[in-house]
C-alpha cells in the first residue's frame, strides 16, 4: 500500500509555491529572457523587478499593470484580450505580468488573441522563494505605500509615472 501511495504523490505536482520555473519544458524555458522593453518579442518572457518595471512606467503617461497567475479561473480573471482592449480603449500602456511559470500553456494557448508582450516577476531578484512573498514584494515595490494587501487586486493603475489605484476588476469604461 505504500508504494502505490508514493507513486501516485510523486505523478502529482503542486503549482504555485514557487515560480515553478523548474517544471517548465525545454521549449517553455527557450521562451524565458531578461527584461527587455525596448525590443520586446512575442514569443518571449521577460524576467523583471517591480523596480525595472518603474523604470518603464516612468515613460509612459498612462499605464496599467496586470499581475495575474496563468490558469487563473476566478471571475476576476479575463482573457489576455480583455486587458488589451480596455488599454487600447482608453489610452493605457499594458504590462501583463506573470507571477510565476505554473500553467503557462493556459496563457500561451491565449497568444494568437493578443500581441502584448508577456513579463514574469523575477522571483530571484527577492530575498524569497515562495510565490506569495515575492509577488508581495513586488506589489509593494510597484505602489509603495499605497498597495492594499487587503485588497489582492492585479490590476495597477499609473499617470504620468505614479501609483493611482489597485483594482481586482476592470473599471466600466
Amino acid at each position: 500500500m505504500l508504494i502505490p501511495a508514493m507513486l501516485l504523490l510523486q505523478s502529482c505536482a503542486i503549482h504555485g509555491l514557487t515560480d515553478d520555473y523548474k517544471k517548465l519544458d525545454d521549449a517553455q524555458k527557450s521562451r524565458v529572457a531578461d527584461a527587455d522593453f525596448q525590443n520586446p518579442q512575442i514569443d518571449k518572457i521577460y524576467k523583471i523587478t517591480g523596480a525595472q518595471l518603474l523604470s518603464e512606467i516612468a515613460k509612459h503617461d498612462k499605464v496599467l499593470v496586470y499581475e495575474f497567475t496563468n490558469g487563473c479561473t476566478s471571475d476576476h480573471c479575463k482573457p489576455m484580450i480583455v486587458y488589451e482592449r480596455f488599454a487600447r480603449a482608453n489610452g493605457y500602456k499594458l504590462f501583463l505580468v506573470m507571477n510565476g511559470y505554473g500553467m503557462l500553456g493556459e496563457t500561451l494557448a491565449q497568444r494568437n488573441s493578443f500581441e502584448s508582450p508577456l513579463y514574469a516577476i523575477n522571483s530571484k531578484a527577492y530575498p524569497t522563494v515562495y510565490r506569495a512573498k515575492y509577488s508581495r514584494m513586488f506589489r509593494r515595490e510597484l505602489s509603495g505605500a499605497a498597495y492594499d494587501e487587503d485588497n489582492y487586486g492585479g490590476l495597477f493603475f499609473f499617470e504620468n509615472g505614479k501609483f493611482v489605484k489597485q483594482l481586482s476588476d476592470l473599471p466600466n469604461s
